[in-house]
């Protein structure tokens, strides 16, 4: 069958075209309880907008996220999914010298180096539990630090701390924050509005399942946010993003659902997954698990191969500088599809 590596999760598209297959899909961490009954409801309205241009300032919906997290609208910059603004930093700022702890999402190094920056990766150990220990040596002009981190699900700064940030400007990728009931005990969201060296990303596609809309956000001092939007095209976020974006907040029962369907089926998962002896899974604050395989004999895009096989699409992880061929990451799905997910596991290791 040969090497399965997709760049990204979620790729269902190249799947169908490679294997002719429907599956499950576990490679992107995307909320399981899907859309909300007020964007569905809002979505069958949405059509009027597309005869007009996007608002470019996107005014509602930073109104709606300001009230939310108690800042001003001057802090906030909507973007295109969380990824245009990952390539939006690197190209306001210009870093000659990024740090990034690996393993973690490959779109920062791929940012930065469109802009020429030198990397310097601070590899977070498995022994360590993947936790995050930087030194003043390891000062760069910018770092990225996925919080909690993509794909280990754990915190890399707790309690808010700020001692841990040696860069010049430290971009916290909060992308996942939202899975943690008590996020507002670990966000820096606070702490960036008044501080030039912190900016805080944050993302509608995982835990409101919008990947296929592409909207997100960052929070920083009001200087950051203009420097940034000299740089950032017009009309980066269409209408429809930013009319269904701004009804989710205030949507507290969908947010306590998820929240507290996550952290069982989370646990349920691990549980399972532990009884796997070929298998060792890590534990996790977010929607999504990462996994070791302990057999020697088959490896992470062979696995990947197999459950294809069987309608289910994993996240070989061996292209996670940091990570080899004997890891994978699985989603949080819903009851029904974690038992059909460690029942092919079971089958095939």
């Amino acid at each position: 069958m040969g090497n399965i590596n997709f760049i990204h999760g979620g790729n269902i598209y190249e799947v169908k075209r490679r294997f002719k297959k429907e599956v499950i899909d576990f490679s992107a961490n995307i909320n399981p309880l899907g859309l909300t009954k007020a964007v569905k409801k809002e979505l069958s309205k949405c059509y009027r907008l597309i005869p007009h241009y996007p608002d470019p300032e996107a005014k509602d919906l930073i109104r709606q996220i300001a009230e939310y997290w108690k800042v001003e609208e001057q802090n906030i910059l909507i973007g295109n999914g969380s990824t245009e603004l990952i390539y939006l930093i690197a190209h306001t700022f210009k870093p000659e010298k990024t740090l990034i702890p690996v393993p973690t999402f490959s779109e920062y190094e791929r940012a930065v180096k469109s802009v020429r920056s030198k990397n310097v990766f601070l590899k977070l150990k498995e022994k360590d539990s993947f936790t995050l220990n930087i030194t003043n040596s390891h000062r760069a002009d910018i770092s990225f630090i996925s919080n909690p981190n993509n794909p280990t699900g754990r915190l890399l700064i707790k309690d808010q701390r700020l001692d841990i940030l040696k860069s010049k400007l430290n971009v916290i990728d909060e992308t996942f924050m939202d899975f943690l009931p008590d996020e507002k005990s670990h966000t820096l969201i606070w702490k960036a509005i008044k501080d030039k060296r912190i900016i805080v990303l944050r993302s509608f596609t995982k835990f409101f399942a919008l990947p296929g809309l592409r909207i997100g956000y960052l929070i920083a001092h009001k200087d950051l946010i203009k420097r940034s939007k000299q740089v950032q095209p017009p009309w980066s976020v269409n209408s429809i993003a930013q009319s269904l974006a701004k009804i989710l907040l205030n949507d507290k029962d969908y947010i306590e659902r998820t929240r507290s369907f996550i952290n069982k089926e989370r646990e349920f998962l691990f549980k399972e997954l532990s009884k796997i002896k070929a298998l060792r899974p890590y534990p996790s604050l977010a929607n999504f698990l990462l996994v070791k395989i302990l057999d020697g004999r088959i490896s992470s895009s062979i696995l990947t191969g197999k459950l294809i096989q069987k309608g289910i699409l994993i996240r070989d992880c061996s292209n996670f500088r940091g990570l080899n061929g004997r890891y994978f990451r699985v989603a949080v799905r819903t009851h029904k599809e974690n038992i059909k997910l460690i029942n092919a596991l079971r089958e095939v290791l």
